[in-house]
């Protein structure tokens, strides 16, 4: 991952077809074969230096057989060279030439290598550098190989490796210092080695890709002039032809001999007599009529094909008086024709699908508002597809396009004169009902049933079974408005979305009363905290014995109008609308400030959106928040919630990771709602898990959530984190939770959430009374 990131090797590489594979081994072979000589010759001067400069009783065997077999490998490696510049250049290398190169760089390098295995050790200081320096240039001259990587990372890494090892038969700690230098400097030279090659292929593949364009272009523009049938006509008073052009003849499939007198009609009329308004028909009212005629578009049948002519005419006169004939220009459009409609028809249908697109649908949707007459309906069914994205995410955008074809094949079962499709974008789709598929709202529930059937059987796409749902929305015109039918079956669709998918809602008016609802609380959220409308709230936590540990920090909306507004409502739009940044900023802040008046030992939880975690700088906010309040990093707890490992981005890790660097606490909020991974509590040091209160409201009678929160507290204490449990309303409950090992409890029992005044003088009571405790 990490060279991938660096140096991206290979990247499309594997996708190449054989030809262009084999022309990048060629190019890559012909740099590195020119190259390859200066560093074989480079090499072997260095061995004659070093046997050289080493030659002595000890020594001279080994140095004797390194230049044995050192030399002649030299000329085999130059003679090869050779040879390669002095032919052309192949159109392909065999893989067993490759092959042998690498078997020769293994070769050069084992040899090579055997200098600082065998040297180093017995050599004086003077001796090692000479050793040292000479394997750093040997090492180095491997790069003219680059281009190759295997021959290149082979001829160095034996070098590398022969040096490391001279360098550890020592037992010195200085030599160990060399050696860590060394891996720097072989960890550049292999990652410069990759790059090179990246650069050569892409080069190649970027030449290659230019002359294929240039071919590509060169055979449209020799295809248009085949096509482009221009010729000249001319006919006589009698309406022959007289002038009969090549191009003509050969458009017409015929000779010239047999088209001079033909007369015009014979060519240009259609073999049966044509309907009312057939372009022929104007042609022959502007003959009869001795008018010019321009561009004039008429369709014929050309021994059994169907082609079209565009013709331009002009009348000729003896003197000026006397009608002698037509003369014009024609040519073949029928290439151009077929390519016309084929763009108009693009542009009104999916490429992908072949169904109609969103600009078609809104033309049938016009022409339906057109016509729809007094006691008619129609009705609009807007469809999206359930679980798509994770089948793209999984499997890949090919497998998405397979699946999105597939669902276009289904939907075209329910197609019809009375009930129209289209696709709008990505895996949303349209249907538009009339007539008989309108006439009731039973009928149109039960189109969109056996839609939802249709879409629930599993697809095989590409050997791969996937299974998706659909959810639709519908609204009928006109009970539902005519002009914004399309909104209102959207407006249905989001319901059904929300409320299990995979089946179908009809339009009904409070759904825009919601949705004007929701858009205007959204817009008052935006000015409530310049208007010091939110507040803040404290709830207890209590240990075993009933002592509060700390508080959860939860932030209040007291509009001016409408009072509490329940957090439930307004989070979600803050964080829409982004307006949770400032806010959680404030949060953050304000529960510091707080918190920092409490007896030392109380704590203060304070939850973060996974919004602040993508969208500022969370680490800094906290660390100022605790440097203004003066509170200890230990009193300050972080909750997180798991939909931010959905996300887990290096960044969000990175964040975490900084904040437990704070020296703040960090608990995992909701655990076991959707998205538990047991990775998360291995790669983050959790210091608290709190267990949801969706598992604690039924216990303790409810088994399955019994079990539930019995292994999460088993896991916890095992990992020697604190477990909460949040949402305990009863006594039963606490002896419950208490019975299975639960550290600390939270909920209505004990306290609801209080004002900050309220929450001070809790604070500063060493425990809740049981008085106290009941009257939540």
């Amino acid at each position: 991952m990490l060279i991938s990131f660096l140096i991206d090797t290979n990247r499309g590489y594997d996708a190449l077809d054989a030809n262009l594979r084999a022309r990048v081994r060629v190019e890559q072979l012909d740099v590195a074969l020119r190259l390859i000589p200066f560093t074989v010759l480079v090499s072997l001067s260095v061995v004659q230096v070093i046997v050289y400069l080493f030659w002595n009783s000890a020594n001279s065997t080994y140095l004797a057989a390194l230049e044995a077999a050192i030399l002649p490998l030299t000329i085999v490696v130059l003679q090869q060279c050779w040879l390669w510049r002095s032919r052309p250049k192949p159109r392909e290398v065999t893989v067993s030439f490759i092959r042998r190169a690498v078997l020769v760089a293994y070769a050069y390098g084992c040899l090579l290598a055997s200098i600082p295995i065998m040297l180093f050790a017995g050599a004086n200081p003077d001796g090692r550098l000479l050793i040292a320096a000479s394997c750093a240039g040997l090492i180095a001259t491997g790069m003219s190989a680059a281009v190759l990587p295997r021959v290149a990372i082979s001829f160095s890494s034996l070098i590398i490796a022969g040096s490391f090892f001279g360098l550890a038969t020592t037992g010195e700690r200085f030599y160990t210092y060399v050696a860590i230098l060394l891996a720097f400097y072989a960890a550049f030279i292999c990652f410069t080695i990759l790059h090179f090659s990246r650069l050569l292929k892409m080069r190649v593949i970027a030449q290659i890709d230019l002359e294929r364009q240039q071919e590509f272009t060169n055979l449209l523009l020799n295809e248009f002039e085949e096509n482009a049938s221009d010729w000249l006509w001319e006919t006589n008073a009698e309406l022959r032809l007289q002038h009969v052009s090549p191009r003509l003849a050969e458009v017409a499939r015929s000779s010239e001999r047999q088209l001079h007198g033909l007369p015009l009609e014979q060519l240009l009329l259609p073999a049966v007599a044509p309907p009312a308004g057939h372009p022929s028909t104007v042609l022959w009212n502007c003959i009869a009529e001795r008018r010019t005629f321009r561009n004039l578009i008429l369709p014929l049948n050309i021994a059994g094909e169907q082609r079209t002519w565009e013709l331009s005419g002009k009348p000729t006169f003896t003197n000026g008086v006397s009608f002698s004939g037509y003369r014009g220009v024609g040519s073949d459009v029928t290439e151009k024709r077929r390519s016309e409609e084929r763009l108009s028809y693009l542009a009104l249908h999916d490429p992908l699908t072949d169904l109609p697109n969103r600009v078609q649908f809104q033309q049938l949707l016009e022409a339906a508002r057109e016509q729809l007459e007094a006691g008619e309906r129609f009705a609009v069914l807007a469809l999206d597809l359930d679980e798509f994205k994770s089948v793209n995410d999984t499997f890949g955008h090919a497998a998405g396009d397979g699946l999105l074809r597939a669902v276009a094949e289904r939907l075209r079962r329910f197609a019809s004169p009375d009930v129209q499709l289209a696709r709008l974008a990505g895996d949303e789709f349209a249907v538009l009902a009339i007539g008989s598929a309108a006439r009731d709202r039973h009928a149109i529930a039960l189109l969109a049933s056996d839609i939802v059937a249709a879409i629930a059987s599993p697809f095989t796409i590409s050997g791969i079974r996937v299974s998706v749902g659909v959810s639709i929305g519908i609204a009928i015109a006109p009970q539902d408005g005519c002009v914004e039918i399309m909104r209102r079956a959207d407006l249905a669709l989001y319901r059904t979305k929300g409320e299990g998918r995979n089946g179908y809602r009809f339009y009904e008016a409070e759904m825009d009363e919601r949705i004007e609802a929701r858009r205007a609380l959204s817009t008052e959220l935006r000015g409530a905290l310049e208007r010091n409308e939110f507040l803040l709230y404290f709830q207890p936590i209590v240990t075993r014995e009933g002592r509060i540990r700390g508080f959860e920090a939860l932030v209040r909306w007291m509009h001016p109008k409408r009072g509490f507004v329940s957090p439930a409502e307004f989070i979600p739009l803050a964080e829409e609308t982004g307006v949770i940044i400032p806010l959680g900023e404030w949060i953050l802040q304000q529960a510091c400030a707080t918190a920092a008046g409490w007896p030392s030992g109380i704590s203060v939880a304070v939850n973060l959106s996974p919004i602040q975690f993508r969208h500022s700088d969370l680490p800094l906010l906290v660390s100022s928040a605790l440097q203004e309040s003066g509170l200890a990093a230990s009193r300050l707890e972080l909750e997180v919630t798991e939909s931010v490992f959905l996300e887990a981005t290096p960044a969000i890790k990175t964040a975490l990771a900084k904040l437990r660097d704070l020296g703040v606490r960090l608990s995992l909020d909701d655990f076991g709602t959707g998205y538990s991974s047991l990775s998360y509590l291995r790669r983050l040091a959790f210091d608290k898990i709190k267990i949801d209160q969706c598992f604690v409201r039924d216990l303790p009678h409810e088994q399955s959530g019994a079990a539930i929160v019995r292994a999460i507290i088993d896991l916890a204490t095992s990992l020697k984190m604190t477990v909460v449990a949040e949402g305990v309303e009863t006594e039963a409950q606490r002896r419950f939770l208490l019975s299975l090992g639960c550290h600390e409890l939270q909920g209505y029992l004990f306290s609801r959430p209080v004002p900050a005044e309220e929450a001070h003088a809790l604070a500063n009571q060493k425990g809740l009374r049981r008085e106290t405790i009941h009257a939540a």
